[in-house]
């Protein structure tokens, strides 16, 4: 059972410190007082590697729930690329077949014919899902 300060852990588990200790506050991570630290500092013991943050479970599945296929330009018009990621770490977006663009736009509505074929190729090798209830006409 590997044990780790407050800081260490927020780092592993990637939220922040504050997360943590209410996180402790609340039962759902387990920590315990040093016992060789001279002010007491808590030692978290680390949840397996299927603990998740609460709040980044909410994103994955909000994420999952999002649309891939984004114009991406303003005026709409030439293809509707498959974004790879809705990360909200990401600056730029990133689509599939590496096209690159500053800003997206919704593709409601759009047809299959409008895809960018490379995105679709790459998609489904991948076993992504292709949204198919964005298409008009489905």
């Amino acid at each position: 059972m590997e044990k780790l300060t407050i800081q260490d852990a927020s780092r592993r588990l990637n939220i922040t410190q504050r997360d943590v200790r209410e996180y402790i506050r609340n039962g759902e991570l387990k920590a315990e007082r040093d016992p060789d630290s001279e002010h007491g500092r808590w030692l978290v013991i680390m949840p397996d590697d299927t603990w998740k943050d609460k709040f980044k479970t909410y994103l994955d599945e909000l994420d999952a729930s999002i649309t891939r296929w984004w114009w991406t330009n303003q005026n709409k018009t030439g293809s509707v690329h498959y974004l790879e990621s809705t990360g909200i770490e990401n600056v730029e977006p990133d689509y599939l077949c590496g096209h690159r663009s500053e800003n997206l736009w919704s593709s409601a509505g759009h047809t299959a014919a409008e895809r960018c074929l490379e995105c679709l190729m790459r998609a489904t090798e991948q076993g992504l899902p292709l949204f198919e209830e964005d298409v008009s006409g489905s």
